[in-house]
């Protein structure tokens, strides 16, 4: 038995107790994360460990993004014991656990900013409509060589692409590696392999539930990096490192379980309705802009097909008499994923609430669609920078109230932030094109 089949909370905590004291465990880190979806953690003696599941441990909320700046607020970290997890490397000799954690307000109530709080609000929220979904993801990155004093590069340790093999190249490695530590924690892997672009791979994570997912997606993160760096290598979720080079997206695929072929049209309206409102959660930041063009298979309009790679929405061939997925490719591996789940639920049953419609199925490359066809068929254009999506989540009341009026609006503050920096950045293309002719 594992702690994520372990349906009782008491039980699960004697389990992660009892695991800790059985495998040695000297320190458990407790993980949450901030408004951006950057993962914060706190370490305590293992000893400590039966307080901080009673609610005893704090830390100042004042010092995160998104929480509650300008004041210095004493936040409780609720750890959540199904996730309790041994990592599955020693660090001088010292074992070492992790364990998420909700946030709660100093009187004990859940604290709005948390964003798994507010998955698991949407969650139930979305039950009438959605009952219990699940969610798989195929999650790419790249990874680059160091240069001789550790700075990341772009220099690549292979040339290979879709599915190449060599057992000489140490990104091949490094992806084995992090397939088997991340089995050790518990989260199984349907498939790894290298994908498009050279120096650029992929990991499937097998369906679960979608809180799990997210909690999973965060591990993944982790653990990749983190196996890199014993490999002497720099891991990167960035969307679109290398211009001409494959972005790396995160693609999310959805089970409705076995509910009438209507629902889940309806469902796939909702995705379509929503998508300009949900991009700048599923796709934060300004480099996410430069993989979201119509080239290597990325989505740039509301469109839903059975079998092209580049529309938004996908609904791929099922096997034997399970239910078709619901595949969304617009969102990218670096976004907060408890936020762009809750983002990409409230989609979904909005659609099957309001009974929208997604017109037929589209066939061929999206990128071939005339500005004709599009008006015609109620075809919009994805946002083409973060400013114009966060001007569509603006617009979005639904998706708006997934977030939540604080992290709405902490979430907005920061990218809206970042965009007028990178707005005022004078940037190498533009010292090549105009430093000498003008």
């Amino acid at each position: 038995m594992t702690l994520t089949t372990v349906k009782d909370a008491a039980a699960a905590r004697r389990v992660a107790m009892a695991t800790a004291k059985e495998r040695g465990v000297r320190w458990v880190r407790l993980a949450f994360v901030d408004v951006l979806g950057v993962q914060k953690s706190i370490s305590i003696p293992a000893t400590g460990l039966e307080d901080a599941f009673d609610g005893k441990v704090t830390f100042d909320g004042g010092s995160i993004d998104g929480f509650v700046r300008g004041e210095e607020v004493d936040m409780i970290l609720r750890p959540d014991p199904t996730t309790f997890t041994v990592l599955p490397w020693v660090e001088e000799g010292q074992v070492e656990a992790r364990i998420l954690c909700d946030i709660a307000m100093p009187d004990g109530t859940p604290f709005e900013g948390c964003s798994r709080t507010t998955l698991k609000r949407v969650l139930e929220d979305a039950g009438d409509v959605l009952g219990r979904v699940a969610a798989a993801l195929e999650v790419e990155y790249y990874l680059f060589e160091l240069a001789p004093d550790g700075s990341p590069t772009t220099r690549t340790t292979d040339a290979g692409s879709y599915f190449d093999f060599s057992s000489s190249d140490r990104g091949q490695e490094a992806r084995l590696d992090t397939s088997a530590a991340l089995e050790a924690m518990g989260i199984p892997i349907s498939s790894a392999h290298h994908e498009h672009g050279a120096g650029q791979h992929e990991l499937d994570l097998a369906a679960a539930g979608v809180l799990t997912i997210a909690d999973r997606l965060l591990t993944v993160r982790n653990v990749v990096r983190r196996v890199a760096q014993r490999r002497g290598l720099h891991a990167t979720f960035m969307p679109k490192p290398l211009e001409a080079s494959a972005g790396s997206g995160l693609h999310v695929y959805f089970a409705l379980g076995d509910v009438d072929e209507a629902v889940r049209l309806h469902a796939i309206a909702g995705l379509l309705d929503h998508a300009p409102g949900f991009t700048a959660v599923c796709n934060p930041t300004v480099n996410s802009y430069k993989r979201l063009v119509a080239a290597w298979d990325a989505p740039v309009y509301t469109v839903w097909s059975h079998r092209s790679a580049n529309a938004l929405v996908r609904v791929p061939p099922s096997f034997g008499d399970e239910p078709p997925l619901l595949e969304v490719r617009s969102p990218d591996p670096c976004c907060n994923p408890y936020l762009a789940l809750a983002v990409l639920v409230e989609a979904l049953a909005d659609g099957i609430r309001a009974r929208s419609l997604p017109g037929d199925p589209f066939t061929g490359s999206t990128y071939e669609l005339s500005e004709r066809f599009r008006a015609e068929h109620g075809i919009r254009m994805l946002p083409k920078s973060l400013r114009q999506a966060i001007a569509a989540l603006d617009d979005d009341l639904v998706i708006r109230s997934a977030l939540g009026d604080h992290i709405y609006h902490a979430f907005r503050d920061a990218k809206l932030a970042e965009y007028e920096s990178y707005r005022r950045a004078v940037h190498p293309w533009e010292r090549e094109a105009y430093l000498r002719t003008f």
